[in-house]
């Protein structure tokens, strides 16, 4: 059994007959204490690294400014058997808050004090609750309850579901007895997956010929005994550790800049997330950044390519790669060259290798395993209610793509004339068509 530091009492609902109880969780103190009892879960439960304690307590300490902790846990006297980690997230306009959703940590946020966050999904790739398989039937008795009795929110919005997890089954069910309504819908982004249970020359012959040939090929830009243009380098110390962050994040910016977009770290509240996480993983040795270097050189500053990986549950999550596109080996293709030898490594290591959530082109063709997310929402179903939730839901998704748009203007035009700067914003309108277009069709135009 798990146990948690010290004894949380609040709001307490008992089942006399099975000693089995739920409290919310509502303050950052109770919230920490459940640190221990957390992650013991973890480990007993077919979690993710985006279910730990660590993710979840960096993820509220960054992004739950207007947000209220729900946390539903479970427990067989004191002993803690499950855990729904909720909030409230409000939509606030001129000062009035119309609209409040019952959210997971880790889902998308309406608003931050610094303004909207620029990202339009939520910012874990997978969500679900942690319980004790014996005390599934308890959980979602109990939660039922819960749901039912709160009166405070106008919907509860799961997000990135996975599409195996009981919560579908259990929550997607009829509420029409508590006069409520679950729809059940496709997250917008799918997650690609080389699982490792076939091997590495089952990955190879699961591959398109072609693809399998351009993965052969960028192995040999690698492989000792060939004429190897690159090597791969890790850190190996603390102070190591931060100057590969550091570099990650410069080239990821780079990147991103140069083809007119914000970059993931262009908001230091993201930034900071990033490397709170990092280095509470880093402490776990659940982290690992890798940089590509060219052949006969040294010094994460020459990397051509980088790549950094979270592991937890035998499985490898690509969090964020980046290239140095001004180097004068990109056309090799260094990115390429890096996945391709991490996935190589995983799978011989008898690891999952989950590029994570994305549509890029490279993902479609390194990996055929493909994971549908669910998004799971509840509400009252009443035409007000769907209503007033497409428009804030709608308003706040316009605001965040706003002030994408006014980020990515303001780098294509910067040290411009007007006239110039229009011009070049207009090449990279029709650029970003093309390339979603691309995705569409999954075809090289």
């Amino acid at each position: 059994m798990i146990n948690t530091k010290g004894k949380i009492i609040c709001d307490v609902k008992k089942t006399e007959a099975m000693n089995i109880r739920h409290t919310v969780i509502k303050s950052e103190e109770e919230f920490d204490r459940l640190e221990t009892g957390w992650n013991l879960l973890c480990k007993h439960t077919n979690s993710t690294i985006f279910q730990t304690f660590e993710w979840n307590r960096t993820w509220w300490k960054n992004f739950g400014d207007f947000g209220e902790l729900q946390i539903f846990v479970l427990y067989d006297e004191d002993e803690v058997v499950g855990i729904a980690p909720l909030f409230y997230d409000r939509y606030s306009f001129f000062g009035v808050t119309p609209y409040t959703c019952l959210r997971l940590i880790g889902s998308k946020v309406g608003k931050t004090i610094d303004g909207p966050l620029l990202g339009t999904n939520a910012y874990s790739d997978y969500l679900q609750f942690l319980i004790l398989d014996e005390y599934e039937s308890s959980f979602y008795e109990h939660l039922m309850v819960f749901i039912k009795d709160e009166t405070h929110f106008n919907a509860m919005i799961l997000e990135e579901i996975p599409e195996q997890s009981s919560t579908l089954a259990i929550l997607g069910k009829d509420f029409s007895s508590f006069g409520l309504k679950a729809e059940i819908k496709n997250a917008s982004k799918t997650t690609r997956v080389v699982p490792e249970e076939n091997g590495w020359e089952g990955y190879l012959k699961n591959l398109s010929g072609n693809e399998r040939k351009n993965v052969r090929k960028s192995l040999r830009k690698i492989d000792t005994g060939n004429d190897n243009v690159f090597h791969i380098a890790t850190f190996d110390s603390d102070d190591d550790f931060e100057l590969y962050l550091k570099k990650l994040i410069e080239l990821h910016q780079d990147q991103w800049n140069r083809e007119g977009f914000a970059g993931t770290f262009s908001q230091k509240r993201m930034k900071r997330f990033f490397l709170e996480t990092c280095r509470k993983l880093q402490k776990k040795e659940a982290i690992r950044v890798y940089a590509l270097l060219p052949a006969a050189t040294t010094g994460v500053e020459n990397s051509a390519a980088m790549a950094i990986v979270m592991i937890y549950n035998n499985q490898i999550y690509l969090q964020h790669g980046a290239m140095d596109i001004t180097s004068p080996l990109i056309d090799i293709g260094p990115g390429k060259i890096l996945n391709t030898t991490l996935i190589r490594e995983a799978v011989q290591s008898g690891l999952t290798f989950d590029f994570l959530r994305g549509n890029e082109l490279y993902k479609k063709r390194l990996a055929n395993n493909i994971n549908q997310n669910k998004t799971i929402e509840i509400s009252s179903g009443s035409v007000r209610q769907v209503l007033f939730g497409t428009i804030v839901n709608t308003t706040q998704y316009m605001k965040k793509r706003y002030a994408n748009e006014v980020i990515r203007k303001d780098i294509v035009t910067k040290n411009h004339s007007f006239i110039a700067g229009w011009y070049h914003y207009s090449q990279f309108l029709f650029s970003r068509m093309v390339n979603k277009l691309k995705l569409v069709l999954n075809f090289n135009l």
